[in-house]
């Protein structure tokens, strides 16, 4: 959602913002199939207990929407997040969003005390979520503490550099942003160059058309100039064409620009490739709900996300032991076990799964079932202190209390801080996420899933990514033959750099708004290009989320922060091109 939308719906009744909360809470965690239809396709399904404790959340989240009152939100929220923390998780993103809402929307009504108390309730939903301090930053704003949202802004950014996926796509937009910035600053070195330099190139095509007629010759010169422009793309190949032929007439740091934006153009769509393949694996459904569990997160999307990674990779025993992880931790101890069960028919040397295995034999109490889960995963891990521990409960479950000692001392020989901590918490089952702790090894198996249809195979393919290596050195060819051609007709073999504006104040003012153009008369290739750079790249900050990657949150910095940048850094900018670069020229 975009931040003016986001905007736009909180200033509407709230009841509008209740309605977006409970879409997101209803069709994401309420909207998935139950048990008896959820063997089809992959699905994760859900038990009646689960089922039963999203739908006290969605009333719960209801309840603390509609009731506005600030001295009972620190009670409903602290219900809220007892009841979600039940379901295994400590991270809550829609119900973080659904404050958000209600705090923007608080602060529009003049209703400031609940504003603040939805925005606390969003950090202890989902702490340290950039747009929460973007949201802070707009309630700020509207009661009037500009110090205060400035300085929510910076935290804002802050946090979204911090943030995985916020921080992927920061990364991946500027990778954009910088390659359509290089470009785009060679496109206009060239179009400055021929303002320099085109009136000697035009009279060197001249010359060569000069013995077919007088009159024939502006003509063929100026059709010389500007034929690209009938093919498509035309003003792409007009560059083109145009550096090429003020090779000849450049200087060398001028020809080493010109030489670096080729190869830049050769390289990019490879680049353009390989981005579009890296970040339609990254951002596909599966990936990101492998980045949510990573903290622990539960959205909306996230089971229905599951079925799907269960379907791309359906022979990865890794995401059977993820998958019956999480059911553990929703308390469906059956499907878990028979999750793991299938885990260590396949890897017999799974200490985490025997343990998990055991620790549910250990909670009916059957000792043991739990007692044999246990010796095994102690002898093929010989560091699981969560084996011994758990053997020794099992033992004392059992009434065998001297083996429960040897297992509890040699526990505490594999890990004795982990065993003290278990002690001091009670902890009398202990269990293992050997399926998270494979996270990184599910992502690697989907993004070899999803990298072969994404990246194709064969000679096109080869043609697409690669063809365009050889256009560098084809436009160099064809620069140094037309400059040998211009030599034998012409006898040029300085380029004309004695070009000046002159030195009237108006004059120093047009080259003041020219970056570039006073650089291409003296020749200085390095300095011209870099003060187009300049200029272009604070231009472009309003433009960022259309030439990188848009971040898909309900508020961010907004676009008058980023034209305020874009103004203040040209003023800067030009004061300082005057003051330093012109200023003393005559």
């Amino acid at each position: 959602m975009s931040k003016s939308g986001a905007e736009d719906g909180a200033r509407c009744a709230p009841g509008v913002a209740l309605g977006v909360t409970l879409a997101i809470l209803v069709a994401g965690l309420c909207g998935v199939r139950p048990a008896s239809a959820a063997a089809e396709g992959g699905s994760f399904e859900l038990g009646d207990p689960v089922s039963r404790t999203l739908h006290q959340l969605q009333d719960q989240a209801v309840q603390w929407l509609v009731q506005a009152d600030p001295e009972r939100s620190g009670e409903r929220v602290a219900e809220l997040l007892e009841t979600a923390r039940g379901l295994g998780f400590t991270r809550f993103p829609d119900l973080a969003r659904g404050a958000l809402f209600r705090a923007v929307d608080g602060a529009r009504r003049g209703d400031f005390e609940l504003s603040r108390q939805a925005l606390a309730a969003a950090e202890r939903f989902d702490p340290g979520r950039p747009e929460i301090s973007f949201a802070s930053a707009t309630v700020a704003r509207i009661e009037g503490h500009y110090p205060t949202a400035i300085g929510q802004l910076v935290v804002g950014i802050g946090r979204t550099l911090t943030w995985p996926f916020e921080r992927r796509l920061l990364l991946e937009g500027t990778l954009l942003w910088t390659l359509w910035l290089l470009l785009a600053t060679a496109g206009l070195f060239v179009a400055i160059q021929m303002a320099a330099k085109g009136g000697a190139l035009l009279s060197d095509i001249g010359h060569i058309f000069s013995g077919r007629g007088s009159r024939f010759t502006v003509p063929f010169s100026i059709a010389v100039l500007v034929w690209p422009l009938v093919l498509p793309a035309g003003l792409i190949w007009l560059l083109l064409w145009w550096s090429v032929l003020l090779w000849g007439y450049a200087s060398t740091s001028e020809r080493t620009v010109l030489a670096g934006a080729w190869l830049l153009l050769a390289l990019a769509p490879p680049l353009l490739a390989e981005q579009r393949q890296r970040l339609a694996i990254a951002l596909s459904p599966p990936a990101l709900a492998l980045d949510g569990l990573e903290r622990r997160e539960l959205s909306g999307d996230l089971f229905n996300d599951l079925g799907t990674l269960r379907t791309l990779v359906p022979d990865s025993y890794a995401v059977r032991q993820l998958v019956a992880d999480i059911h553990r931790h929703l308390r469906q101890w059956e499907r878990a076990r028979e999750l793991y069960q299938e885990v260590i028919q396949k890897e017999p040397g799974n200490s985490a799964a025997l343990v998990d295995v055991g620790a549910y034999y250990l909670e009916r109490h059957e000792y043991g079932p739990a007692i044999e889960q246990f010796k095994r995963a102690a002898e093929v891990d010989l560091a699981s202190a969560a084996a011994q521990y758990n053997l020794s409960w099992a033992y004392r479950g059992s009434y065998r209390f001297e083996e429960a000692e040897r297992a509890d001392a040699e526990a505490r020989v594999r890990d004795r801080s982990s065993v003290e901590g278990w002690v001091q918490r009670s902890e009398r089952v202990v269990q293992v996420d050997g399926g998270f702790d494979r996270i990184p090894e599910i992502r690697r198996q989907l993004e070899a899933r999803i990298a072969g249809p994404v990246a194709g195979h064969g000679r096109m393919d080869l043609v697409r990514r690669y063809g365009t290596a050889g256009l560098g050195l084809s436009l160099l060819l064809a620069a140094l033959g037309l400059d040998a051609l211009r030599r034998n007709r012409s006898g040029y073999s300085e380029a004309p750099l004695d070009l000046k504006l002159g030195s009237r104040p108006w004059q120093r003012w047009l080259r003041v708004l020219l970056p570039g153009l006073p650089s291409a008369e003296v020749g200085d290739g390095f300095r011209g290009y870099f003060a187009v750079l300049a200029v272009l790249a604070l231009a472009s900050i309003p433009f960022l989320p259309r030439l990188g990657f848009r971040i898909p949150s309900g508020y961010g910095p907004g676009q008058g922060t980023a034209w305020l940048i874009t103004i203040v850094g040209l003023l800067a900018y030009y004061v300082a091109r005057y003051r330093f670069d012109l200023a003393n020229e005559i």
